[in-house]
């Protein structure tokens, strides 16, 4: 077995197994059907190539040489792909799986041929995909049994009261120039640049907090600011909930009592600055499915902290270490809303 062989195998074998089935079940266009004739629609025929007779889940439905599969056997492969690709083989039968499958067999019992199922490389990804099964499988199984009751969502809510308040707000975007960028040289006069200086957008961001906290209708502050791309107004106001913003964003809005504007904050391509109308709180009955979760999450925790003391696991700390140079300061989500190109 040359290694030519095996670079073909498994440039085919990518191709076929990662791609071939999700793009031809996503991606293929439905055919239309043919125009019917008035007499056809008068007396129509009773179509029966779209009623799929029930099969035994024993039933042989494909053969691939020596290897036969059955019906239950095609059903668990299709309970184990994407929900989209699931989705399109509902809706257009399971032909186009049929053929992939039949691929995949066919490279399946090459590598057996050529031994590849015996190289000491598949060897080892076999066994870390089984391990990962395993542990899937008594993941799934340890999930069944962890149950959450009512009077533990109510008290969870009760004592985490604060973290299921929100907010009612309005966001001002006003844009930077980003660092470097110029204006056209031949044209001084009217910059290309996307974004204003960084003092052109400070006086922007400030004028519209004074507006802001004077009073001003928001119809007024849009005429006044809002005539070209650099400046981004929030008509509406909008709900957010507590842990749907970037962290130092969130601090700043959950702090403005109703009514009252932030500071412009820094970010980098732009200024931020929001104004806060109500304060709100997230009902027990909204909440309830989240605090299921984190209870859920909790639990199975507890299960696997357990799991961990019985066993004691060990790791070189030397080898499962932290990097070299840690990055500096703390990683931070993207901002509530991203800065759209200047049209």
């Amino acid at each position: 077995m040359n290694q030519r062989w095996r670079r073909q195998m498994s440039r085919l074998g990518v191709a076929v197994l990662v791609g071939g089935l999700f793009a031809a079940m996503a991606g293929a266009q439905t055919p239309k059907p043919p125009a019917t004739s008035p007499a056809q629609v008068s007396h129509p025929a009773p179509d029966t190539s779209k009623v799929e007779a029930p099969r035994p889940a024993d039933k042989v439905v494909l053969k691939v040489g020596d290897q036969q599969f059955t019906a239950a056997d095609i059903n668990l492969l299709i309970s184990s792909l994407p929900p989209q690709t699931q989705q399109a083989i509902a809706s257009r039968g399971k032909r186009e799986l049929g053929d992939w499958y039949t691929r995949v067999v066919l490279l399946s019992q090459q590598a057996r041929l050529h031994h590849l199922d015996q190289s000491p490389d598949f060897l080892h990804r076999l066994a870390i995909q089984r391990t990962l099964l395993e542990a899937q499988a008594a993941g799934e199984e340890m999930n069944k049994h962890v149950k959450t009751t009512p009077e533990e969502v109510q008290q969870y809510y009760n004592t985490h009261s604060s973290d299921y308040t929100q907010i009612t707000l309005r966001q001002f975007i006003v844009r930077k120039r980003p660092a470097g960028q110029v204006g056209d040289p031949a044209h001084p006069n009217a910059s290309t640049a996307q974004g204003l200086t960084p003092e052109e957008a400070k006086k922007q961001a400030e004028a519209i907090r004074q507006e802001l906290a004077a009073g001003a209708d928001i119809n007024k502050i849009m005429g006044d600011f809002n005539k070209s791309g650099d400046v981004i107004i929030e008509r509406e106001p909008r709900t957010v909930r507590r842990g749907a913003m970037r962290p130092d964003m969130e601090k700043v809005a959950f702090a403005l009592k109703d009514g009252e504007v932030s500071e412009p904050i820094d970010v980098p391509q732009a200024l931020v600055l929001f104004q806060v109308t109500a304060h709100d709180q997230v009902d027990l009955k909204t909440a309830a499915p989240d605090i299921e979760k984190i209870l859920q999450q909790q639990k199975m925790q507890a299960v696997m902290d357990a799991l961990k003391k019985k066993t004691a696991p060990w790791m070189d700390e030397s080898y499962f270490t932290g990097a070299s140079k840690p990055a500096e300061g703390p990683a931070l989500p993207a901002p509530i809303v991203n800065v759209p190109p200047k049209p």
